[in-house]
Order: structure tokens, then C-alpha cells, then sequence
């Protein structure tokens, strides 16, 4: 599919799903108390929720932490980058410039990108904390089971 086809698709599909992409939003997308964040989740939600939240092209919902974990790895000026100038992932996914809104600014791009980063981080940090809790009980049931002193 050539890139102009690819966008034109992008747009039908974002113009079709606002409804959908309201709903459920305070549960899924947290707020956080920074000023910072509380601006970039409002850029998010107008802006990037109806990708984001529903794997349109392949775009990544920041609450699934293992689409998430190579990307925070990633230096954020390249996360930028991909959302400021667009960009076609290895694996098919695209991403649009300014997620297809081309009036949102620069530091609006940031912010979105930002939110949703924090979004991520807590994903990972969540999904983290749980291995970790299994681990623990695995350990301890598996202590019961032995035997030995």
C-alpha cells in the first residue's frame, strides 16, 4: 500500500471512531498530578487516543507494557521525532506527522508524546511490579513443597 493510500485509510478510520474512543477513557488513561502531564493527556485524548487506544495501523496503546518497553528505551527526542515528522515502523505500523493534525504545535506534539510516555512507563512499572509479586509466591509455594528442611 503506498503512503498516500495508507493516510487516506488513517483518516477514514479517525473519523469514524471519536464516539468509540471517549469511552472509557478516565479508566484506562490515568491523570497524573504534574501540570505537564495533565496538559500533554488532554493533547492525547483529542488527539492520539483513537490510534493509540485501539491499535489503528498498529499504533501502540501505551498501557500494554511489552509494545512500550523498547520504545522508553529509546532517547525521547527520537519519540519526538517519529510523532513531530511521522514515520513507518519496521514491522508495518505508521506513524503520521502530528498524528495526522497538522495544526497541533510543536511543544502540543511534546506534550501528547510525553503523557503517553508516562502512560507506558506506568504500564511497565506495573507489569514489572506483578512478575515480581509471581515470582515471590512461586518461591514461597515452592518452598512449601520441598521436603528438606
Amino acid at each position: 500500500m503506498s503512503a498516500g493510500a495508507a493516510r487516506r485509510c488513517l483518516l477514514a478510520l479517525l473519523a469514524a471512531a471519536p464516539a468509540a474512543a471517549a469511552a472509557g477513557t478516565e479508566d484506562r488513561y490515568p491523570e497524573f498530578a504534574d501540570e505537564h502531564l495533565t496538559a500533554g493527556r488532554v493533547i492525547w485524548v483529542e488527539n492520539c487516543m483513537t490510534c493509540h487506544g485501539y491499535g489503528i495501523a498498529g499504533a501502540p496503546d501505551p498501557n500494554k507494557a511489552k509494545a512500550w518497553a523498547y520504545r522508553l528505551e529509546k532517547p525521547r527526542e527520537t519519540l519526538y521525532d517519529h510523532a513531530l515528522n511521522g514515520f513507518f515502523g519496521p514491522d508495518g505500523t505508521m506513524m503520521p506527522a502530528r498524528g495526522g493534525n497538522e495544526d497541533l504545535s510543536d511543544a502540543e506534539v511534546k506534550l501528547a508524546v510525553d503523557y503517553m510516555a508516562a502512560v507506558a512507563q506506568r504500564a511497565n512499572d506495573l507489569a514489572d511490579e506483578q512478575a515480581q509479586s509471581e515470582a515471590e509466591t512461586d518461591a514461597v509455594a515452592e518452598s512449601r513443597l520441598d521436603p528438606r528442611p
